[in-house]
């Protein structure tokens, strides 16, 4: 998932902001007539010159031109509804956006989410339950989204995360035979980088980004036990012991190897404009060999390498008594939501018209794979052209994937984040890191 995904800081003043916004039922904006709620929504409907009823959209992602063209296909093809994008301000997330955009009665009609942030806007959301696209849903993906029997939100696409390694590179310097398969625990993976290491390469990249290292990497403690609800309520109780627990002991073992190998190990926190444009590079010069990313990365690799291919292999552990052992982790990084709190019925229909192109049609379904993501449909069958998003869903369809853990606070990338940086550079032992992740955890809601 991107970092615009995980960067969702919450001001308590938007929030008041927010839960006021478009009718609320909150405290003294009870108050709030019928008449003039009826009045703020009249003001926010339009119809085009054509007589369609106008909706604006909030789609999320980095790829303005897609999004736009999305956008445009299905202008063309609606004989009663017309959809405008709504823009993010730099430096804000979309749920941030929300909060002032409820608060002045102008939230779009459409907009895409994260999970949690939908379950924050539960009073404010339309229950898709009876919409076409949700039968084709793909198994698992409407799990976070779905409360009381409501589903509050519907997927868009699939996204996975692992090592990712460079095929032609691991050919070149271990042999045509060499067969990346055969790296099926943390001792194998130590056995290729020391190979690896004397030919005078970095084995292993790391990006020191707080959003990658708190949110996917160590994501995985939490994924990766066997109750991860009850895991994850212990640590907010004050009653976990994370430095002796076996899971977060078998990440941090993994970690400790990634770090030895590390191309950036002599300035781990070197942090570049570019983001991940660099590190990327490191693969396809042949400077290292082994990313911790995720399928997102396949256009930034592409901006660089259209030839070689490349692929997943997942987080290697000692012990095959993981929950995680040989699987990648999958993740739907957000949902189509319908807002019913400034939006007509008409807007709710023509919103509920767009998501069901967006994700039902040929265009739609096309969008997704160019964007080089995971099909989240099953009828979606559009070929998958990128190496590192194929290989990504064959372990999703072979079953050898585990679902990311997504029930952390709007902070978690950033606090946690944080402390595996002090850990990536030295700042910290695991001790200090397991202390200062269960202070974090301890009294959250």
């Amino acid at each position: 998932m991107r970092k615009k995904l995980f960067s969702a800081v919450l001001i308590s003043a938007m929030t008041m902001g927010l839960l006021a916004g478009c009718g609320s039922d909150d405290g003294s904006d009870q108050v709030q007539t019928a008449e003039s709620n009826e009045a703020a929504q009249t003001e926010t409907t339009q119809t085009s010159s054509g007589g369609k009823t106008k909706i604006r959209v909030y789609i999320g992602g980095d790829n303005a031109d897609l999004n736009a063209q999305l956008v445009d296909e299905f202008n063309a093809q609606s004989t009663d509804a017309e959809a405008e994008i709504v823009t993010l301000t730099d430096g804000q997330s979309g749920y941030q956006m929300l909060t002032v955009m409820y608060n002045s009665n102008s939230a779009p009609n459409v907009f895409f989410l994260e999970s949690g942030d939908v379950n924050k806007l539960q009073d404010k959301l339309a229950d898709l339950s009876d919409m076409e696209c949700i039968k084709n849903a793909s198994e698992g993906t409407l799990d976070d989204v779905t409360y009381d029997e409501k589903i509050l939100g519907v997927p868009v696409k699939t996204q996975a995360y692992g090592i990712i390694y460079n095929k032609t590179t691991l050919s070149k310097l271990l042999g045509d035979d060499f067969d990346v398969d055969s790296i099926q625990s943390l001792d194998d993976f130590t056995n290729v980088c020391d190979e690896l290491e004397k030919k005078d390469v970095a084995p292993t990249v790391i990006s020191p980004y707080n959003w990658s290292l708190g949110n996917h990497y160590f994501n995985m403690v939490y994924s990766g036990q066997d109750d991860p609800d009850a895991f994850v309520t212990s640590l907010k109780e004050g009653t976990a012991d994370l430095v002796n627990n076996d899971v977060f002991n078998s990440y941090m073992d993994t970690f400790d190897t990634l770090m030895k190998y590390n191309y950036y190990k002599d300035n781990p926190l070197e942090d570049v404009a570019d983001e991940a444009v660099k590190q990327s590079q490191t693969l396809y010069t042949e400077q290292s060999v082994f990313w911790f990313q995720g399928s997102w990365e396949s256009s930034v690799i592409r901006q660089l390498d259209t030839e070689n291919e490349y692929g997943f292999i997942p987080v290697p552990l000692a012990s095959e008594d993981e929950n995680n052992y040989g699987k990648i982790c999958s993740l739907v990084p957000g949902y189509f939501c319908v807002d019913t709190a400034c939006a007509t019925e008409e807007q709710q229909a023509a919103a509920k018209e767009f998501i069901e192109f967006a994700t039902q049609s040929e265009e739609g379904q096309q969008y997704v794979v160019d964007d080089g993501n995971i099909p989240a449909y099953t009828n979606n069958d559009k070929e998958m052209t990128e190496s590192l998003v194929k290989s990504a869903y064959e372990y999703i369809a072979d079953g050898n994937s585990l679902p990311m853990y997504t029930k952390y606070p709007a902070d978690h990338y950033e606090k946690v984040g944080n402390l595996m940086q002090q850990y990536l550079a030295g700042e910290i032992d695991r001790e200090g890191l397991a202390s200062g992740i269960e202070e974090y955890w301890k009294g959250q809601e």
